[in-house]
């Protein structure tokens, strides 16, 4: 692996691992109503030394991401941008610290960071192993693909079908979560794997957006209402926020193939 790539895998790698052990860390402290002061609305000093860690672990991971590390070349010049992304990456959820303990967490989280970058040398760099390639579009990127999307598969400003109507024949909703029981993400990733599909686009209704190997492939709701496609734009998965996954395209066939029973779990309107 080219030595500057590397050493953006390990950046990648580096924030990935430490989120999840933030994450699950967080997750013990408030398994049974912990994390809060008696008033249920105050964070205790333990929460607010946890949930900023992984907050800005994020932020510095999806401004890592922002760079295509095919096009580096000069690992010091790669070393400098990763050092600045973990100096300067933001989000909302870091932009405004609560009080002093998340404040300062955070510095150390971004240091710590930087510490890593700093003293990978070259030795370490021939370890490092490959992550699956993803990387933040651009804004022009992501307009441009927003735009031969809808035009595609008649997508409004907002919302899609089931909750639009839409006039194309080869699209049908299903609740979500009897799909997300019976059709496998591997074995929907195995399907695009086998018809040559090596890259997919992950578009949200905010937050980042995604060029990315299709083992990363994952349409599911997470917060924000997600379009998956790739570069022929003849296949398609939305998943929304009323618990429905819409497909469309030739994937239709194929998740019929594998869910057998799939016309008993059509999506409906629960409010009706």
């Amino acid at each position: 692996m080219n030595p500057s790539w590397a050493l953006h895998t390990a950046a990648r790698r580096y924030c990935l691992e430490r989120y999840a052990y933030w994450r699950d860390r967080y997750s013990e402290i408030t398994r049974d109503g912990g994390g809060r002061q008696p008033d249920g609305y105050h964070y205790t000093p333990e929460a607010l030394s946890t949930f900023p860690r992984y907050n800005v672990l994020n932020a510095i991971r999806v401004e890592v991401e922002r760079m295509d590390p095919t096009e580096f070349t000069d690992l010091e010049k790669t070393r400098s941008l990763l050092v600045m992304a973990g100096a300067t990456a933001d989000d909302e959820f870091t932009r405004e610290p609560i009080g002093e303990i998340d404040a300062r967490v955070m510095v150390e989280e971004r240091a710590s960071f930087s510490r890593h970058v700093a003293g990978l040398e070259l030795s370490h760099l021939h370890a490092i192993e490959p992550l699956p390639y993803r990387r933040v579009l651009t804004v022009e990127e992501a307009k441009s693909t927003w735009s031969r999307l809808r035009a595609r598969w008649e997508i409004g400003d907002g919302l899609w079908h089931p909750l639009t109507d839409c006039k194309l024949p080869d699209v049908i909703a299903f609740d979500a979560n009897a799909f997300d029981e019976a059709v496998a993400l591997e074995q929907l990733r195995t399907t695009l794997t086998e018809l040559g599909i090596q890259r997919v686009w992950e578009l949200r209704e905010y937050g980042p957006e995604y060029e990315e190997d299709v083992s990363l492939f994952t349409p599911r709701y997470n917060g924000a209402e997600g379009y998956w496609t790739s570069a022929d734009l003849d296949w398609i998965i939305y998943a929304s926020h009323e618990a429905s996954v819409t497909v469309g395209g030739w994937l239709v066939g194929q998740v019929k193939a594998l869910w057998p029973s799939w016309d008993a779990h059509v999506w409906t309107d629960r409010l009706d």
